[in-house]
């Protein structure tokens, strides 16, 4: 079977505009979190959010965001769009700015403009908050099979706008703002205190390849695919089952993929959004599917807020980093973990792990709305 390697990422984040930017201000345990601009913020029920430090025009800055880390990834691998297909994640339709007015962009319009140049097959992903890690998962599998020899997988999006902030509101899944609170505390993943969600924007590019292929043409692998797993929950718009049976089914699809035992898993990147129902959910999830076994967990949207469709893809250099490094990121704001949350946390500092048996490997989790389920697992190469 065509074994199936990373050979380079590019991310764009609150932290800044590249890898090592968001690495190591995961690893600090700060958050990147901060006051809106006012082009955003204007009226809105919440002031705070993960904006990148990115200069672009508001109607074109969707684009921009996804250009940049596939721009970047692409050099780094010594690759060009021609050479690589694409499976991408931009998510929901964009609204901005325009001449004064709020336009709207449809994210099939967006897709299209970025994925110009780029080999087949060309996919767009849009299953939500785990839209990104699908993507990755979708290209994992098209290169497994044959049918790519190289891609570009990730996503990226851009929440900080009226539409979004006040239908993410309405839902009652956004983290409002508190009086006295600084804005990076907002969002407290599995923490007892925690009331939702920091809009964020941004996301990354993984270029995955055959791992045979990569090797031959000189690259060096930053690390490898080893499993993915989907499922779909049909349960409710805005929350997953409580005992999270779908989180469950796609970690146990992934690791079948991968045919591994949970023993190989040696640190978890979790969806942790924040959320007073999924939180819980997917805690309860992670302890069926590894018993007793401590496993280090971490969440990265405390630090640097939801990045929605590009979230998974942010995980994902995480992940990637954390199979390089051995070290697995505290989760920011999580000082108290509630009952209802129990797990491994790594809280306050970052914290060293080790695979068992083979290469260490971190699996990471993306759960969307309406019930999408994604799961894949990295791992570091022998």
């Amino acid at each position: 079977m065509t074994r199936v390697a990373i050979t380079a990422m590019a991310a764009v984040s609150p932290f800044g505009l590249t890898t090592g930017a968001l690495w190591d201000g995961l690893l600090s345990g700060r958050s990147a979190v901060r006051t809106i601009a006012q082009r955003s913020a204007g009226g809105l029920p919440v002031t705070t959010g993960g904006e990148v430090p990115l200069d672009a025009a508001e109607h074109e800055r969707d684009l921009a965001l996804s250009r940049h880390p596939i721009r970047d990834a692409l050099a780094q691998a010594g690759l060009s769009a021609a050479d690589t297909a694409l499976v991408w994640a931009n998510g929901l339709d964009t609204f901005a700015h325009d001449r004064g007015e709020l336009v709207e962009r449809s994210a099939g319009a967006c897709f299209s403009a970025i994925a110009r140049g780029h080999a087949r097959p060309r996919r767009m992903i849009a299953t939500a908050c785990a839209s990104a890690t699908q993507a990755i998962g979708t290209a994992f599998h098209l290169i497994r099979a044959g049918r790519a020899r190289a891609c570009v997988a990730g996503g990226t999006t851009v929440m900080l706008t009226p539409h979004y902030a006040l239908g993410f509101a309405w839902l009652q899944a956004l983290a409002v703002d508190l009086a006295g609170e600084a804005p990076g505390e907002a969002c407290k993943p599995f923490d007892r205190m925690r009331r939702g969600f920091a809009l964020a924007e941004g996301g990354a590019a993984l270029v995955l390849e055959a791992l045979d292929a990569a090797i031959a043409r000189g690259a060096e692998p930053l690390a490898e695919v080893i499993g993915f797993g989907s499922s779909q929950d049909a349960f409710d718009l805005n929350r997953p089952p409580p005992d999270g049976a779908g989180a469950e089914l796609c970690m146990r699809r992934a690791l079948a993929d991968a045919a591994v035992a949970p023993a190989r898993i040696g640190a978890i990147n979790a969806h942790g959004t924040g959320t007073r129902a999924g939180d819980p959910a997917e805690a309860a999830a992670l302890r069926r599917v590894f018993g007793d076994r401590a496993v280090p967990v971490t969440s990265i949207k405390g630090a640097i807020g939801h990045q929605m469709a590009g979230a998974g893809a942010s995980q994902a250099v995480a992940a990637v980093m954390s199979c390089r490094a051995g070290l697995v990121p505290p989760t920011c704001n999580l000082t108290d973990p509630d009952d209802d949350c129990a797990l491994d946390h790594v809280v306050g500092q970052p914290r060293s792990f080790d695979g068992s048996g083979d290469a260490p490997a971190v699996l990471v989790n993306s759960f969307g709305m309406g019930g999408q389920n994604a799961t894949v697992i990295y791992a570091r190469l022998p």
